[in-house]
């Protein structure tokens, strides 16, 4: 039986907003890298840079275009409009509308509590509808954590549920939808969070020859879960209040 296969789509679900940093008088800063450590060698050998390029044995000068330039290390730096290095404590965050307007906005904060409300666990099934970035454990050393991270779930897996929430590791204008997941291997167990910002897109869905049962059970849609801009807003009125 011949059969054709093809990656399968994909849809963005948490595009990453366009974000300007300026300074607190207006001036756009921008993010560049600056040269920490470099070294220039010939021959295998290196060389030493002042304005020109010497070989250390023969005090000849060598030209920049015979010398290859090793780049030992380099670091971030954020400079404004004027070439003037900026402390990141002292820049401001504007997401530019699609409008071109700009609003005040901040990176996201790290997530410090992983909460799913109830109206969030859902069929396990929900999980075939993501494309997963990371896999985590969740798990404690302490007695008393233990014994409710498993009631949890028990609870979940005699329900066939999965929870879903939002995660950030607080660099940047980062987030993720996180599945939360329950696991047991014979007498052990622990919680799986897989991060995703991405949606499965079936492209080459065919007609059935034959009557389709209903299945046993159909997952609800992501939406259940506020999307990630309507989060970004309560974040920010959170911090302004």
């Amino acid at each position: 039986m011949e059969v054709k296969y093809k990656p399968i789509g994909n849809e963005l679900m948490v595009p990453k907003p366009v974000v300007k940093m300026r300074t607190v008088e207006g001036l756009e800063v921008k993010s560049v890298r600056v040269v920490v450590d470099r070294r220039f060698v010939k021959d295998n050998k290196d060389l030493t840079a002042e304005i020109k390029l010497v070989d250390p044995e023969t005090g000849e000068t060598v030209p920049t275009t015979e010398a290859l330039e090793i780049l030992e290390h380099y670091k971030y730096r954020l400079v404004d409009a004027k070439g003037q290095v900026v402390e990141e404590d002292s820049v401001e965050y504007y997401e530019v509308k699609p409008d071109g307007t700009e609003s005040p906005t901040r990176p996201f904060d790290r997530t410090s509590v992983i909460e799913v409300k109830e109206e969030h666990w859902a069929p396990s099934t929900v999980q075939d509808d993501f494309m997963v970035t990371n896999i985590y454990e969740i798990y404690s050393d302490e007695k008393e954590v233990q014994r409710k991270l498993f009631e949890e779930a028990e609870k979940r897996l005699k329900a066939d549920q999965v929870g879903i929430t939002t995660f950030s590791f607080g660099n940047g204008f980062i987030q993720y939808y996180a599945l939360l997941i329950p696991v047991v291997i014979g007498t052990k167990f622990v919680w799986l969070m897989k991060l995703t910002d991405t949606k499965v897109a079936f492209n080459h869905l065919q007609e059935a020859p034959v009557k389709v049962k209903l299945p046993i059970r159909e997952a609800p849609p992501l939406q259940t879960l506020p999307p990630i801009q309507v989060l970004v807003a309560a974040t920010k009125k959170k911090k302004e209040g």
